[in-house]
């Protein structure tokens, strides 16, 4: 029973929640190496500050939601869904952790190093969602590989084209 309600909540939620608490550590490690360094902040005037975080804001949630929609919680691990935000990305929840998360904690604190976080904090995550994407090849085979093929990890493939009239 133990067992069933690991792997449930592991095909459920696969790896956000500790991909998430990295982020924020990553984050929280730049601010503070930044502060630490004495590094100046981004010159950025506050109306579009103020634009920059609504803008990544709304990409981050438009995309999680875009993607609930698409493939409910019941369904992941379940269906292979190539369909909305899953047509230009293969992990649009972590997507939009890693992009527009990162904006909106450079924005609000207008500082360089979390803008590079960006690197790490990608680099991290596509080492963390290894055993999902094994899973996924594990469940779907060929049909997952030609998919990886085709579309990006967390970012669009900028050599495909994908029709977004899917």
């Amino acid at each position: 029973m133990k067992e069933q309600i690991v792997i449930n909540y592991r095909r459920i939620f696969g790896a956000g929640p500790t991909g998430l608490v990295v982020t924020v550590g990553i984050w929280v490690a730049a601010l503070q190496l930044e502060a630490f360094l004495g590094i100046p902040k981004i010159g950025i005037g506050p109306a579009f500050r103020w634009i920059l975080f609504i803008f990544f804001a709304v990409d981050a949630v438009t995309t999680i939601v875009w993607s609930f929609f698409v493939l409910p919680p019941h369904q992941r691990g379940k269906k292979l869904v190539t369909t909305g935000p899953y047509q230009f990305v293969r992990h649009p929840l972590y997507s939009a952790i890693i992009w527009s998360g990162t904006g909106m904690v450079a924005v609000w604190f207008r500082s360089w190093f979390v803008i590079a976080s960006a690197l790490p904090i990608s680099i991290f995550w596509s080492w963390h969602v290894q055993k999902e994407e094994l899973y996924m090849i594990k469940k779907f085979g060929d049909e997952y590989r030609e998919y990886m093929k085709n579309t990006g990890q967390f970012f669009p493939s900028l050599g495909k084209q994908q029709d977004i009239r899917k």
